[in-house]
């Protein structure tokens, strides 16, 4: 009878830990976003830079949480009504990273692949699967752009 009890007892000991680290790691996951956010930014802004593009992101912006949306940042152009959609399309196992703005419509104007491979490998995914992205984009857009703070003073 000890011995079950005993092997009951750890097990749950051991489910608990289990419980309270997921709990842990999903708290530090929401509540790291402004940061993770940032730090995208930066390394985009940096991207763009060295493509010689001339935009540049500007500010985050809060997800849609009322409704399902692609995995993915949404950030403010600078000096510009649109916003710019940063994401990764899965191609043959690798992620290639890209960005899309996205104009006060709610359409997008341009994909942009952030890299150096993205742009060797960008032309090799079928464009049905870039539609697919597209459509997901525009239909999220909607929704972050009517929740779009207008800017102020500038």
């Amino acid at each position: 009878m000890k011995e079950t009890t005993s092997a009951v007892r750890d097990r749950v000991v051991f489910a608990g830990w289990v419980a309270a680290l997921s709990i842990i790691a999903a708290l530090m996951w929401s509540l790291s976003f402004p940061f993770r956010a940032d730090c995208l930014m930066r390394a985009t802004n940096k991207i763009l830079i060295s493509m010689d593009d001339n935009r540049r992101l500007a500010a985050p912006l809060l997800r849609p949480v009322a409704e399902p949306a692609p995995l993915g940042c949404w950030y403010r152009l600078y000096e510009s009504g649109s916003i710019f959609f940063v994401f990764a399309v899965m191609r043959e196992g690798i992620l290639v990273p890209c960005g899309a703005e996205i104009s006060e419509q709610g359409k997008i104007v341009a994909i942009i692949p952030l890299g150096n491979h993205a742009r060797q490998v960008i032309d090799q995914i079928p464009q049905g699967l870039i539609q697919v992205y597209v459509r997901r984009i525009e239909a999220a857009a909607v929704s972050v752009i009517a929740a779009k703070p207008e800017r102020r003073g500038r």
